[in-house]
């Protein structure tokens, strides 16, 4: 049953359906090689966490979100990184204390491995998992961040040397600013994740 939640979360967080696709749990236990039943537990887990939505008689489907909600994301990543930043954070003179950035050419997961060391920062369990899901809820939007605008790595890159250099009023600045160009730029990532001329099935 773990095997198949976690094959199946990739799979979504990967954007290997389409917003809106029904998710059929017969078509998926072919696709997964199991039965129905651990597919349907992991649909369950995973629109549990918001991953992808339940609709009463319609079965599960990866989320559409139109640009208010996704500005809503955006805001709400920013106001649970700047509570973790609020907490006491490493020493500068001690790199030991920081959770050790591991270098990603790919934006999505560079920018899931600094929220992530974040929250690490953060004494409170629940701000921790709350960032923990947000991180995944964002990895496809991020994908679609970096086509749509240029500055988004080069704004990650300024954020992560913040980070390892222990820069800590620099780098909550930057995210803020970040997330705040996030927003700005919500429609546009929405549009380039739902092309208009693709009807939804």
């Amino acid at each position: 049953m773990e095997r198949v939640y976690l094959d199946l979360k990739a799979r979504v967080l990967d954007g290997r359906y389409p917003p809106g696709t029904r998710l059929d749990p017969v078509v998926l236990a072919r696709t997964l090689r199991a039965s129905a039943t651990p597919v349907r537990e992991a649909l369950h887990r995973l629109a549990g966490e918001r991953i992808i939505d339940s609709w009463h008689q319609e079965g599960f489907r990866p989320p559409i979100l139109a640009e208010a909600d996704l500005h809503d994301l955006y805001h709400w990543a920013s106001f649970l990184l700047g509570l973790a930043l609020q907490g006491p954070v490493p020493e500068r003179d001690r790199p030991t204390g920081l959770v050790k950035l591991t270098h990603h050419r790919d934006y999505a997961e560079a920018l899931d491995s600094l929220f992530r060391a974040i929250a690490l920062w953060s004494a409170n369990r629940e701000l921790r998992f709350a960032i923990f899901n947000l991180v995944e809820r964002c990895h496809l939007f991020r994908k679609a961040e970096a086509r749509v605008d240029t500055s988004a790595r080069d704004m990650l890159a300024a954020m992560e040397a913040d980070y390892r250099f222990g820069r800590w009023s620099a780098l909550r600045a930057k995210i803020t600013r970040f997330h705040r160009r996030r927003m700005a730029f919500a429609g546009r990532v929405v549009a380039e994740l739902r092309p208009r001329d693709t009807p939804l099935r």
